[in-house]
C-alpha cells in the first residue's frame, strides 16, 4: 500500500515539529490513520517547511518548497507512489506542485481534499484589520498575514483560476496524464460559536464556515465567450447603436445570442469521463475539535469511512463506484438534515440549520478586451422575462469584485431551498425559464472608446447546462473595444 502524506492549510503551520505541535494541526487524524493502516504508512509533512504567514511567500514558492522537502527529506516517496490528504489551502499547494514540478505520470496516486479551497475563501478578502482581529478564531493566527497566499485565496483570483485551467488541456489531464485520482470531502455546517461573528463567511449557507461547497468542488465548468467575425467588422456607429440597448432605447434591436458573441471554448463537469467523487458529511465544519473535517471527533467515523473508500480505489471501475458512493453520502446527509435538524435560536440569533445545506453555485466572470487586458469598469445584469415563475435575481446571495484581479467578479446563487411545505429541498434552477445576460463595459477616462456590450438570451435548459449546484462556473469573456474614428485619421497633405 502507498505511504500517506498529510498537508495542512493556511496559517496552521508550526515552527515546532514535536508530536504535540503536529497533533494541534491534524488533531486525531494521524492516530486514526495509523490505527487503521499502520504506523509505517503515514507521514506528516514537516510543518516547519510549509509556511503561509509570511507576506513574501507565494503559491509558487510553496510549491517549490514542497518539492525540495520531498526530494531532501522524503525521496523514497518520489521513487514509488504515495497518497496525499490535504486540508483547505493545501489543495492549491499540491495542485501547483503537480503543475510546476511533477512528472507525468505523477508519483502522487490518490489525492484526498478535506475542504480543499480550490476556488478560494471569502475570508481571504475580509478587510485586513478584520482578518487580523478574527484570524485566531477562524484559523490559528500569526504575526504576518501571508498576503500573497491570501491574494490567491480571494474569490475570483486569476492566479488560482489559471492554475485549475492549466489541467483542462488534454496533455495535462490529471487523471489521464498524471494518473492522479482525486476525491473531495467538504462539510456544509458552520459552528454555533461563529454565528455571532460579524462576518458573513463565518455562517454562510452552503459553506463549512470558511470554504463554500461550490468553491471546494474540483468538478467545475469553464466557458469562454469571444466576439464573432461579424462583431470584428462593426463600425463605431454600429457599436454605439448597440450600446443603446443597455440605455433602455425602445427602438434598439436586440441582437440574437450568436450574432456578436459566441462560445469559443467550454469544458463542462457533466461531460467528464471520470468526475471527482464529492461527499458532504453530516454536521461537518471546516475546523474545530468536535465537527472539523480534519480534527473533529464527531465526524471522525464518517470522514474516515470516506478516506478508506478513496484509499482502496485501484482501478477505473472502482473510481467510478467511489463517485457513486460519495454521491450517496451527499443524499444520506440531506436525509439526516431534513429529519433531525430544526429551526432554533442560538445565542439570541434565529437559525435554521437546514438552510445551511441549501445547495449553491458560484459564477465567476473574467472580462478582458481583445488585447488580453482586464476591463476594469463594467456592470453585469441578469433579467428574467415578465411573468416568470421565479426571477433569477431572487437566487443571488452575494456578489464580490476581486480587488486584486481587475475585471473579475463572483456571484453566489442559492440553487436549492428547503421548504416546510415539501419538507425537502426544491430545485430553484429548474424553475427558471428564459434568462437574459447583459454585460456593459465602459471606459470612463475617455469618450473615444466604446465596448460592444454582451446581450445574450439563454433558455432555462442552456443555463442549467452551465450553472449547477455545488459547482463553480468560470466564464472568460473577451470584449470588443473600439476607438472612435477621430483617434487616428489619414488625409491628404496640405499643399
Amino acid at each position: 500500500m502507498n505511504p500517506i502524506l498529510l498537508i495542512h492549510g493556511y496559517s496552521a503551520e508550526s515552527r515546532r515539529t514535536s508530536a504535540k505541535a503536529i497533533t494541534r494541526i491534524y488533531g486525531a487524524l494521524p492516530d486514526a490513520l495509523r490505527a487503521r493502516y499502520g504506523k509505517r504508512r503515514v507521514r506528516e509533512l514537516n510543518v516547519s517547511r510549509y509556511v503561509t504567514l509570511e507576506d513574501g511567500l507565494s503559491l509558487d514558492d510553496l510549491a517549490r518548497a514542497m518539492d525540495q522537502a520531498l526530494r531532501n527529506d522524503a525521496a523514497d516517496l518520489l521513487d514509488g507512489r504515495f497518497d496525499v490528504i490535504i486540508h483547505s489551502t493545501g489543495a492549491l499547494v499540491v495542485r501547483n506542485w503537480l503543475r510546476r514540478f511533477s512528472s507525468r505520470p505523477s508519483p502522487l496516486d490518490r489525492l484526498i481534499y478535506l475542504a480543499g479551497a480550490h476556488f478560494g475563501s471569502g475570508w481571504a478578502h475580509v478587510g485586513r484589520g478584520q482578518l487580523a482581529k478574527w484570524g485566531r478564531l477562524v484559523f490559528q493566527g500569526g504575526t504576518e498575514r501571508g498576503i500573497q497566499v491570501l491574494d490567491a485565496l480571494e474569490l475570483g483570483a486569476s492566479e488560482t483560476i489559471d492554475l485549475h485551467h492549466s489541467f483542462l488541456a488534454p496533455e495535462r489531464d490529471l487523471y489521464r496524464r498524471y494518473r492522479v485520482r482525486e476525491f473531495a470531502v467538504i462539510g456544509s455546517q458552520v459552528l454555533n460559536t461563529w454565528l455571532p461573528v460579524p462576518v458573513r463567511y463565518a455562517h454562510e449557507d452552503g459553506s463549512d464556515g470558511v470554504v463554500r461547497v461550490a468553491a471546494g468542488n474540483p468538478n467545475w465548468n469553464y466557458v469562454a465567450l469571444a466576439p464573432t467575425a461579424r462583431a470584428n467588422r462593426l463600425a463605431w456607429d454600429e457599436i454605439t447603436a448597440s450600446c443603446k440597448l443597455l440605455g433602455g432605447d425602445p427602438g434598439a434591436r436586440r441582437a440574437e445570442p450568436d450574432e456578436y458573441y459566441r462560445v469559443t471554448a467550454q469544458v463542462l463537469a457533466d461531460d467528464a469521463e471520470f468526475p471527482v467523487p464529492l461527499a458532504i458529511p453530516y454536521q461537518c465544519a471546516h475546523s474545530g475539535k468536535d465537527h472539523g473535517v480534519m480534527a473533529g471527533k464527531g465526524v471522525r467515523n464518517e470522514v474516515m469511512a470516506l478516506i478508506d473508500t478513496a484509499l482502496n480505489v485501484g482501478t477505473a471501475a472502482q473510481y467510478r463506484r467511489a463517485a457513486v458512493e460519495f454521491a450517496a453520502r451527499r443524499e444520506a446527509t440531506r436525509a439526516r438534515v431534513a429529519e433531525k435538524l430544526k429551526p432554533r435560536v442560538v445565542r439570541g440569533l434565529a437559525n435554521d440549520p437546514r438552510a445551511q445545506y441549501d445547495a449553491h453555485a458560484q459564477l465567476v466572470f473574467r472580462l478582458r478586451d481583445q488585447y488580453g487586458k482586464p476591463v476594469k469598469h463594467f456592470d453585469i445584469f441578469f433579467h428574467s422575462p415578465p411573468g416568470c415563475t421565479l426571477c433569477i435575481n431572487e437566487l443571488f446571495e452575494h456578489t464580490h469584485k476581486n480587488r486584486r484581479t481587475d475585471g473579475s467578479i463572483v456571484f453566489y446563487l442559492r440553487t436549492t431551498r428547503f421548504t416546510d411545505d415539501e419538507q425537502d429541498w426544491v430545485d430553484q434552477l429548474a424553475r427558471l425559464d428564459t434568462v437574459q445576460l447583459e454585460i456593459a463595459p465602459v471606459e470612463p477616462r475617455t469618450g473615444d472608446i466604446r465596448y460592444l456590450p454582451v446581450c445574450l438570451t439563454l433558455s432555462g435548459n442552456r443555463l442549467r447546462r452551465f450553472v449547477q449546484s455545488h459547482r463553480t462556473t468560470v466564464i472568460d469573456v473577451t470584449l470588443m473595444r473600439l476607438p472612435a474614428p477621430g483617434v487616428f485619421r489619414v488625409m491628404p497633405a496640405a499643399i
